[in-house]
Order: C-alpha cells, then structure tokens, then sequence
C-alpha cells in the first residue's frame, strides 16, 4: 500500500493517490456490507431449515408444546435477520454514490478526452445490491407467515 502524502503536500493537480485511497475506502465499505448480509441470509437459511427439521420431528412425536416454542424462535430469527440484513444493506449502500463519483473522477483522469469513458464506471451499470423494500418486505412476510402458520398448527393440536 502506498503512502499518501497529505493533501497540502502534493503537488497540485495529482490527485492519484487520494483517489486511490478513497476509491479502496468506499470499496472495502461496501463489500464489508454486503457480506454480512449474504451472511445473515445464509444464517437464515441454516435456522430455519434446522427449525423445521425440529418441527417436523415434534409434531410426529405429538410434542406440540416443543413445536410451539420452535415456531416461536423461527419468529423472532425471522425478525432479526430481517432487521439486520436490512440495517446492513441499507448501510452498505451509502458507499455507492462515493464509488459512483470516485470512478468518475478516475475515469475523467485516465482519459479526459476520450467521450466515452464508460467502462470505468461500474457502479453507473452495476449498482450492487440495494435495499428494495417491496421485495424485502414480501420475503419477511412470506417467511413470518411460514412460522404463523406452524404456530397455529401446533397450538390446535
């Protein structure tokens, strides 16, 4: 890694290694995110499919107190995870519209007279994950009512 000197130490007009520095910042921002929330799906994925194992084993050995309290963890996990993915998504996406301005800058700078610099902007074509609350929110309710549903089951038996 390159050591920058500070910024009224550099000779004007070289700004490479600043935005070298703040493209690798917003980078390691964002992809630090992201991964947690691919994280917290995979737990999620984990849980409930542990869960419902559990479950199902409970309600064939008629211990529908035990699938009761399963139902009710599958909730909350569900409302965690949820919660979680969502608050690091959500910050995970602040970085984009650094990335968005630092791979303009760097592509007005590699060639400044070129009209077409756009395979340096990324972030332009691909904006990474961000938060689509429509969808977030149907996945949530989908996988709620999953564990409703197995709660009311239980609870009538």
């Amino acid at each position: 890694m390159t050591v920058s000197e500070p910024a009224a130490e550099q000779p004007s007009g070289d700004d490479t290694a600043l935005l070298t520095t703040a493209l690798n910042h917003a980078w390691t921002w964002y992809d630090e995110h992201m991964k947690r929330v691919f994280q917290l799906i995979n737990f999620f994925i984990v849980a409930t499919a542990l869960l419902a194992t559990a479950y199902a084993n409970s309600i064939n050995k008629k211990q529908y107190g035990f699938a009761v309290a399963l139902a009710v963890v599958g909730l909350a996990i569900t409302a965690v995870a949820s919660a979680s993915a969502w608050n690091q998504a959500r910050a995970g996406g602040k970085a984009n519209d650094a990335l968005r301005e630092t791979q303009d800058r760097i592509a007005r700078k590699l060639d400044p007279g070129s009209p077409d610099t756009s395979s340096f902007r990324i972030v332009h074509r691909q904006g990474g994950i961000r938060y689509n609350p429509v969808v977030a929110s149907i996945m949530v309710v989908l996988a709620a009512g999953l564990f409703v549903a197995a709660l009311i089951y239980a609870a009538r038996k």
